[in-house]
């Protein structure tokens, strides 16, 4: 099964709680359109095209680089009348003004159109069993890959080694190359690793947050916390919550194995870029209500459980992990600030439906399948269509 075989295949549509005003105010809002853009490199090429700072620009949420995708942004201090702006893959109009920025809590949810392409028949009749499980039973809220960018796979996450204090380490994985990087970018960051505390010999291929940290250390070399400081702050909460996110999925992985021991229901592992998911294939009533109903936490510093059974899988995962709650703050890094946060165990989509399989035009004699449905904020659809595409274990 492939998903996102091309970007129409994969539609997003963000579902705003953000109320438009037609007057002008301090912050344009604009409807931003995009396939197949990092929302992070196009804000920084929206905010060059419009002639403001990056950090005047704010949205509610990260969008999927892999599809085509629909959300607000918003611009403070923008002089004169808004305009368009429309280049390769993306096009930003004009949509209303408001009076403060875009934040998580704008966002009322996410519309999704899907394409599953080239399945087979035994293939396609398996997602369309689960389609029934996960509309009876929902499936586990945990955070997908995506999230995860930042984590560079065997190496660890910056964010971790933020937490620890650990700030050259944190910096050596900044400069770590990723998948998603282009040549020029992983040629760059190999120079740096190879060349690390010569900061000048790489500066002419560096641009970016990478020559911002190159040149403060070029100026004081070990001076790794005012590096870190030079890149921009929404990226360093973003690192930070990234492996907050990584424990909140590893206690939800240890209370869906803790519940199916208690309950005897079946579960099946399926690796991720980080650890794996653990997804309960079938609930009874009992089980249903143990795992549906509940909070979670995202770790940080100031968390409280309550509940005995996930603290217990807490202790756990922090124990493995070589971290405690109290680690979990960014400390000497001004303005910021990350918490411990709630998020439900389970998600729930509305309006799931599928079409019948047909014949799949990109892969022919295959099968292709299209879905829709709708997540609440936070929720990850490429989570829902991993669900859909899982094998029963076998029985041991």
């Amino acid at each position: 099964m492939k998903v996102k075989a091309s970007p129409e295949d994969f539609r997003v549509e963000e579902v705003s709680s953000v109320e438009l005003s037609e007057r002008p105010g301090p912050y344009t809002v604009y409807r931003l359109e995009k396939t197949s853009w990092d929302t992070f490199d196009l804000l920084d090429l929206l905010a060059r095209r419009l002639g403001v700072e990056r950090r005047d620009l704010s949205v509610a949420g990260i969008k999927d680089r892999h599809g085509s995708t629909s959300q607000l942004v918003a611009v403070r201090g923008l002089r004169g009348r808004p305009r368009e702006v429309r280049e390769a893959n993306f096009s930003a109009v004009p949509a209303g003004w408001t009076g403060a920025p875009l934040s998580a809590r704008s966002i009322a949810g996410n519309r999704f159109s899907l394409v599953l392409r080239d399945m087979d028949r035994p293939e396609a009749r398996r997602c369309l069993e689960n389609l029934a499980v996960i509309r009876r039973d929902g499936l586990p809220n945990y955070y997908d890959g995506q999230r995860f960018g930042s984590a560079r796979h065997g190496e660890g996450f910056m964010g971790k080694e933020i937490f620890l204090g650990h700030r050259e380490r944190a910096l050596r994985l900044f400069f770590t190359a990723s998948k998603h990087d282009d040549r020029r970018t992983r040629e760059m960051k190999a120079c740096v690793l190879e060349h690390w505390g010569s900061w000048r010999a790489c500066l002419p291929l560096a641009r970016g947050d990478h020559a911002r940290v190159l040149e403060r250390l070029a100026a004081s070399p070990r001076a790794f916390r005012q590096a870190l400081l030079a890149l921009d702050r929404r990226f360093l909460v973003f690192v930070l919550n990234a492996y907050q996110s990584f424990l909140f999925n590893e206690v939800l992985a240890g209370l869906v194995r803790h519940e199916a021991a208690a309950h005897g229901f079946a579960a099946s592992e399926l690796r991720y870029t980080v650890g794996s998911f653990v997804f309960p294939v079938a609930l009874a009533d009992a089980a249903r209500a143990s795992l549906t109903s509940r909070e979670l936490p995202v770790p940080g510093y100031d968390t409280v459980v309550a509940d005995e059974e996930v603290r217990e899988v807490l202790d756990a995962v922090l124990a493995r992990e070589a971290i405690g709650l109290a680690d979990l703050r960014a400390r000497q890094l001004p303005r910021i600030s990350v918490h411990g946060v709630s998020r439900p165990a389970w998600m729930r989509p509305a309006d799931l439906e599928a079409g019948e399989p047909v014949e799949d035009e990109r892969y022919p004699g295959r099968l292709s399948l299209a879905l829709s449905f709708s997540l609440p904020r936070g929720c990850y659809a490429t989570l829902l269509v991993r669900r859909l595409g899982l094998t029963a274990p076998r029985p041991r």
